[in-house]
Formats: structure tokens, sequence, C-alpha cells
């Protein structure tokens, strides 16, 4: 038998079991005081017409007609004077039997009229049933054994037993007809899993017939079967594209590789050269030495961007902000690239705007577009400032559609502009300050006609813009 149907026959049989038991014990006792109150009310009836009869028959004719009631109804009759001493006994002669006085039953019908009292009987050596009543001369106690009650309890307990039983048989014959419903849905859903465990996702998982759980069971697994039928689809899916990634990857690693390998080349080499050259002339050394400067500088400049690149891909950086003058770190972006880049030009159109934000933070923002700009276009960058909006505009070469949809993912470079050796965290960068400052950056870029970098600036604006002093505009 499976262990679902013993579960159901053994706890139906359980609380069957207790429940019939239980009402077994509560029957037995309300049947029992109905039975005694049954008798006790008989017993009264007896006593009553007995009384009548003892008044009218002589003393010698009692005796035996207390005997006939005895072999007539099975009641035990006595007669008690008022002292308590047995003048009558149905069941034997009352030469030298106890005073009773103080029995229950006649202590009661002595204050009430009437006594009853369930004890047992030294005597008989039996549990009776015992109603005295008193008349005007004496006490008549009629007693009744308890062992019929008894017997007629026990036979209707048997007859309950046996119904109990008829109905533990069908609740077995329906478990195991039960069982081996369940026995047969249970194989349908083990070749169903089988089918799950051998990839047949497809396969087509049998009806059931046999309950509602188990209905509701095959429905989750076709539920589960489409899921993993489109799950191994975008397994394969993702297979491809972690397989174009890991080519991506090891792009990057080249790139960051090559990106490090020229300053670092660069390094060594005027590094020996100082060494081998003792009588360098002194302008020649300090030009190497500025050569050595430079790439350091710049090596330093990569690792610090990967390492905000990092910083903000784990989202350990928070924002301090403060409220400045943005034509001022315009300007002073402007000062710094002119001295990166000589010869170039790059133009502010800045208006008087106080904005609440990370200083240091903004001023990289403005420092990676205007440089960006610098280095894809070969005429004048213009940086506009206003209280919407900044702009970094070029006139370069521009950039496709589709590059303008990755060129802010971390390590995407434009593959026709690779020359450049980016690392491609630059504008990732930018696009995460900005956000953490509740603002995008936009981009409009056509080929070959330049581009516009631009990012809001409504969500910086403090609620009480103060006056600002000054103005930075011009080349």
């Amino acid at each position: 038998m499976l262990k679902l149907s013993q579960l159901f026959f053994r706890r139906t049989a359980l609380i069957l079991t207790g429940t019939f038991l239980v009402a077994a014990l509560i029957g037995y006792y309300l049947l029992r005081q109905m039975e005694i109150e049954t008798h006790a009310r008989m017993l009264r009836n007896l006593l009553t017409v007995l009384e009548y009869d003892l008044r009218c028959l002589p003393s010698r004719k009692i005796p035996e007609v207390l005997r006939q009631i005895h072999r007539d109804t099975g009641v035990r009759v006595t007669v008690i004077a008022p002292d308590g001493r047995v003048l009558y006994e149905s069941n034997r002669s009352p030469i030298g039997m106890e005073n009773h006085a103080g029995r229950p039953e006649i202590l009661e019908a002595k204050a009430h009229g009437w006594g009853e009292s369930v004890r047992h009987s030294v005597t008989l050596d039996e549990d009776l049933l015992y109603v005295a009543h008193r008349d005007r001369n004496f006490y008549v106690r009629a007693a009744y054994s308890l062992q019929s009650i008894r017997r007629q309890l026990l036979r209707l307990w048997l007859e309950a037993l046996g119904v109990f039983a008829l109905i533990l048989l069908g609740i077995f014959l329906f478990s195991l007809r039960l069982n081996e419903r369940i026995g047969r849905e249970s194989r349908r859903l083990s070749r169903s899993l089988e089918s799950l465990l051998e990839k047949k996702y497809d396969a087509d998982i049998a009806p059931v017939e046999c309950c509602a759980e188990f209905a509701e069971i095959r429905k989750m697994l076709q539920k589960v079967a489409k899921k993993l039928a489109k799950r191994e689809r975008q397994k394969a899916k993702y297979t491809r594209k972690l397989k174009a990634l890991t080519q991506r990857q090891s792009d990057i690693i080249s790139a960051i590789s090559h990106e490090f390998k020229n300053p670092v080349a660069a390094i060594m080499g005027y590094a020996q050269s100082l060494e081998e050259m003792q009588g360098l002339d002194p302008r020649l050394r300090q030009r190497f030495l500025g050569k050595i400067h430079d790439n350091a500088e710049k090596i330093s400049l990569m690792i610090d961007r990967l390492a905000l690149a990092i910083k903000l891909e784990n989202r350990s950086f928070t924002p301090k902000k403060s409220r400045f003058e943005l034509p001022a770190v315009a300007a002073s972006v402007r000062e710094t690239l002119l001295q990166k880049y000589p010869g170039r030009k790059i133009r502010l159109e800045c208006t008087p705007v106080t904005i609440e934000a990370d200083r240091d933070m903004i001023e990289h923002v403005l420092l990676n577009l205007v440089e960006n700009a610098l280095k894809y276009s070969e005429e004048e960058v213009i940086l506009r400032c206003t209280p919407e909006r900044v702009e970094v505009i070029d006139e370069g070469e521009g950039l496709s559609p589709e590059d303008v949809q990755k060129i802010t993912k971390k390590f995407y470079r434009v593959d026709r502009l690779s020359w450049n050796n980016s690392i491609g965290v630059g504008l990732y960068i930018v696009e995460y300050v900005l956000k953490l400052h509740h603002t995008a950056l936009e981009i409009e870029s056509r080929e070959g006609k330049g581009s516009v970098f631009s990012f809001s600036l409504k969500r910086m604006l403090p609620h009480t813009v103060e006056a600002p002093d000054t103005t930075s505009s011009g080349e």
C-alpha cells in the first residue's frame, strides 16, 4: 500500500477509534444514569403500591409477599422500623441483621420522605440501587441489582463495536481502491518527471483523474516544462552571448594591456637612456625627465579611472554635495586641458549659474566630455553652460546610431577610433556620476558632422539661488 493510502487509513482509523472510545465512555455513563433513573422510578412505583398492601396484610403474610415480589421482579424489599431495626426482608431472615438507621437512603427518606442511593452491598457483595420511602409506622426500601444494567449496556456496547468494525472494514476497502488509483496516477506523473529529467520538455504530460491535488501537480509540471524549455532556449542564446562577451573581454584586456604597455615602455626607454648616457646635455636630460613624468601621470590617470569605475560599480561612492559656481569649474577645466593640448581651442559660453552637487565629480564629468571632444575632433570645441543644461559640442567624425547606444557602456570603444587606445571607462563614469545627481547624459551625433554631449541641470539647482559674482567665457 502506498504511503499516502496508509496515512489516510491510519489517521481515519485513529480518529474513528478515538471518537468511538470517547462516545462509548460518555454513552456508557449517560445510559447507565438513564437506566438508574428509570429503575428508580420503577422502584418508587413499586413501593407506592406495596405500602398500601402492607397496611392491609396481616404480619404473617408480609414475608411471603416480599419473597414473591423478589422472585417475580428480582427486587429486594426490606421493611425497617423507625429506629432502624429490620422487620422484614425478602431475601433472608431479618434476625441478626445490622441496624439500618444510618443507611444513606434511610436518612434521606427520614428528612424528605423519599431517599435514594447507589452503593455496594456488603451483604450481597454487589452494587445496588436503593430507593426508600417513609410511611407512618415504618420505612419500606427496595433494592435493585445494577448487574442487569451492566449486562444491557455491555450488549449495546458490543453491538456498537460491531458497527464500528464494519465501518473500519469499509474504510480499509476504500483505502485499497484509493491506493490503486493513486498508484496509477503516480506512475503517470513519474513518467512525466522522467521525461523532464531527460530534457524532453515537449513531451505530453498525461492527464490525471484521481483527485484535484494531482491535477494541480500536472498543471505545475506543465508550467515547469514550459519554463525549462524556455530556459533551455535562453541558455543556448546566453551561451552564444557568453562566447561573444569572452571575446570582447579578451579585446578589453588586450586594450588595457596595450594602454599601459606604451607609457611603461616609454618610461623604461627614457630611464635607460638617462642611465647609460651620463654626459647627456642638461636640456635633453630635462626633456627625458619630462617625458617620464608625463607617461607616469598618464598611467596614474588610467589607474584612477579604473579605480573610480570599480568604486561606482560596487556602489561605494556617495556624492559630497555643496553649492558652487559652474562657470568657474568650466573655466578650470578649460585651463587644465589647454595645458595638456596646447594649440587647441576651447570656447566657453557660460551664463551665471549656481548648482548644488559634488564639485569634484562635476569637474571630472566636464573634463571627460571636453577631452573626448578634443580627441575626436580637430576643430574648436564649445563648452556651453546655461541654467537649464550643459553642452559639449564638437565638429568631429561623429558617431553611428549603434555606437551612440553602446558608447556609455563600460570598456566599450568605437572600433574605428581604437587607435586612441582608450580604456573605455570615461563615458561610463560620466553617466554613472550624472545618475547619482538625478540626471542623465544625452548624446546627439551625426557621422561626419560632429556630436553634442549634454545633461540637464534642473535637479542640481538649489532651492534658493544666490547671484553669482563672476562669469567666465572666452578661449
